[in-house]
């Protein structure tokens, strides 16, 4: 592990914010974390799982950037994702891999990653989103007490724009912020919520279908798990989707 905290343009105040690197390959770890140090975050560098997870024993980061493959643990960072989203479910993590697979999109987003990835990604964007990452989780902590302006209640949802949570009859759904972004723009949108409408809702670049897709699989999945028969997601099948509660 190596630490590195030099001056640097950020001025907010997540400056002296702690990013952990848990990257295998020496060579873009050291990439990673020269442009992040250059910003003003302080980094810590991880080679493998077993050096990350004793250094998050003794302190967690304010956001945590992981590979999936380290060394010869083909998912070694998944088993991190989990250990961090257990300890702490407001920690950003983002995934950063070669694997675009479908199925490794849904497994991150279901283990509670923020964000994933696939390299390769320009050092400009990893700042860009590293700091769009921070801005929402201390947005979440300085708003954690519930504006009562900022709560839309749309039947059983409540939505609260403020800290981009959403309660689903009563219980906290624990949405990352690009899930949030979709459901608001499906509960505020027409009868038919177009793909294109739902790819500008993710805030990201290049988006597929087949993300935004997985983004509704993973939405269902949390509603599910308070009420088993949540239904009112609805596909139109080709087209995009529509919200059918009240």
């Amino acid at each position: 592990m190596r630490d590195m905290c030099r001056d640097g343009q950020k001025e907010d105040s997540n400056r002296h914010a702690t990013i952990a690197i848990v990257e295998d390959d020496g060579g873009q770890r050291a990439l990673y974390a020269g442009r992040l140090a250059e910003h003003g975050y302080h980094v810590t560098e991880y080679a493998g799982r077993t050096a990350a997870l004793a250094g998050f024993g003794h302190a967690l980061p304010d956001l945590a950037l992981l590979d999936i493959m380290l060394g010869d643990e083909p998912n070694g960072g998944f088993e991190i994702g989990r250990y961090l989203a257990r300890r702490d479910p407001t920690l950003p993590i983002l995934f950063l891999s070669s694997r675009g697979d479908e199925l490794d999109r849904i497994y991150g987003l279901e283990i509670g990653a923020w964000d994933y990835q696939i390299k390769p990604v320009s050092l400009d964007f990893l700042v860009a989103r590293v700091d769009s990452l921070l801005r929402i989780r201390a947005s979440r902590r300085a708003r954690a007490r519930v504006d009562s302006d900022a709560v839309q209640a749309a039947g059983a949802l409540r939505l609260n724009a403020a800290t981009l949570q959403a309660f689903w009859r009563g219980v906290d759904l624990g949405l990352t912020p690009t899930e949030f972004q979709i459901l608001d723009t499906l509960v505020n949108g027409p009868e038919l919520v177009t793909y294109d409408t739902l790819i500008g809702a993710t805030r990201q670049g290049l988006v597929e279908q087949n993300t935004i897709n997985t983004h509704i699989l993973h939405l269902r999945r949390k509603f599910r798990r308070i009420d088993p028969d949540f239904d009112a997601i609805r596909t139109r099948h080709g087209l995009g989707y529509s919200w059918t509660a009240g």
